[in-house]
């Protein structure tokens, strides 16, 4: 593996272990490979075996070749309303439904959010690429940096995701949005 492909492995393994907010030593004690080997796996300084890399995919619920590549979309991805998932997060009060398939291989995220009322997502230290807010219905404020946006029906923020940030529903009723997130979030 050459150094500018071990570095890319690296920095994949490392960002989805930090958007699904796991330590080195859990996955550690997920995959029975030592934090300090996880450790320089991620820095680029040494190359996983193949089932090394097969576990740490497991561990971080991937496929393996998400790891390794991130192909094109070979066709158009058309997804049916029936067809979509959700789940819910901070105790219920927030929900999300992927509108895109999380299986397929894609440099984004692309979901329709409702926060109940007085919902939030706090204190996100911030993460690679960037994502973009569309509210649909309702008053949410978006702080980036510290400075706060409240935004209402048809407006939008976009930001460098890098920054930390901080979401909330400023009412008691849900408010309905649309986000898209790069690179892909593995929620």
């Amino acid at each position: 593996m050459s150094v500018a492909v071990g570095k890319l492995l690296g920095r994949r393994i490392r960002r989805i272990r930090q958007e699904k907010g796991l330590t080195l030593k859990q996955i550690e004690g997920r995959v029975g490979v030592s934090a300090t080997h996880i450790s320089e796996i991620e820095r680029g300084k040494t190359s996983p075996t193949i089932q090394a890399l097969e576990k740490i995919a497991r561990a971080l619920e991937v496929l393996p070749s998400h790891l390794i590549d991130i192909p094109h979309l070979a066709k158009p991805e058309v997804r049916h309303t029936e067809e979509r998932t959700s789940f819910t997060m901070n105790g219920g009060s927030i929900k999300l439904e992927p509108l895109c398939d999380r299986s397929v291989c894609s440099e984004m995220s692309v979901f329709y959010a409702t926060i109940d009322g007085s919902g939030q997502v706090g204190g996100v230290a911030g993460h690679r690429g960037e994502e973009f807010c569309y509210v649909l219905d309702g008053f949410l404020e978006v702080t980036v940096d510290g400075k706060p946006f409240v935004l209402r029906q048809g407006e939008t923020v976009h930001f460098k995701a890098a920054r930390p940030h901080y979401i909330r529903n400023l009412t008691n009723q849900p408010v309905r949005t649309l986000w898209a997130v790069r690179p892909k979030l593995f929620l």
